[in-house]
């Protein structure tokens, strides 16, 4: 699938349990567009994938490692393992951003929140030439607000890292859609689990998913912050 696919399909999927985490308001649109981003992040293993391009060199080079690390595209990154991984990681940043005591624990958190946001940012194609300098400009906020740190219930989990998890699967659903489907269980097994019988997979940057995986996604998407706005205001409205 293409990037901004992945990138919307992130949102969607964090839109859609909202509720079920007791994520609202603010917290919530900053959760949406770390999900975004997330939702691009299993292709960190491809240099020339879009996420590889958001901080050029940088970012590139990281591509780099991880690529030669997980095994290749659509390997380590787009497996379960490789989604624990990531998760993880964004779990341990989420607690040491809590404990910022020296500062430089706000160091990890930082990072994957820049990423996160220019990633979702250039995935959608919002921003233009200065979606990098406003996704810097989003962590640099939500670092200081503290909104990827609000505890979702019932395990009391910082959303970064939910948003991460979230995001990393609904990119591999998509993908798993595709004809070339996604290694679960990699490096147990290098077998490509597919979610469609073979006849009706789609393939990348074709008329499905152009005319309607897209559009799917987007009234998925607009319906869930639809309703995801209504729970908001009701909730507002019940505690004045």
């Amino acid at each position: 699938m293409l990037g901004h696919d992945h990138a919307l399909s992130g949102a969607l999927a964090f839109a859609a349990v909202a509720p079920l985490l007791h994520v609202s308001g603010v917290h919530l649109a900053a959760a949406i567009a770390l999900t975004a981003g997330a939702g691009v992040f299993p292709d960190i293993d491809e240099p020339g994938s879009t996420i590889a391009r958001t901080f050029g060199f940088l970012t590139g080079a990281f591509a780099w490692v991880v690529h030669k690390i997980s095994g290749g595209h659509r390997k380590g990154t787009h497996s379960l393992l490789g989604v624990a991984v990531m998760t993880a990681a964004a779990l341990g940043a989420g607690s040491w951003q809590a404990h910022a005591r020296p500062w430089w624990h706000l160091v990890p958190a930082g990072l994957i929140l820049a990423l996160l946001f220019s990633a979702g940012l250039r995935a959608l194609h919002v921003g233009g030439h200065h979606g990098d300098a406003i996704g810097i400009a989003l962590a640099a906020l939500a670092l200081w607000k503290g909104w990827d740190l609000v505890l979702v219930t019932p395990r009391h989990v910082p959303v970064l890292a939910v948003c991460v998890a979230l995001g990393m699967l609904a990119h591999i659903a998509g993908d798993m859609c595709t004809h070339d489907g996604c290694p679960l269980l990699y490096p147990l097994s290098r077998h490509e689990f597919g979610l469609l019988p073979a006849p009706v997979r789609i393939t990348t940057n074709k008329l499905a998913e152009h005319w309607v995986v897209s559009p799917l996604l987007l009234a998925g998407l607009a319906y869930f912050l639809w309703r995801d706005s209504g729970l908001t205001l009701h909730q507002h409205l019940a505690g004045r």
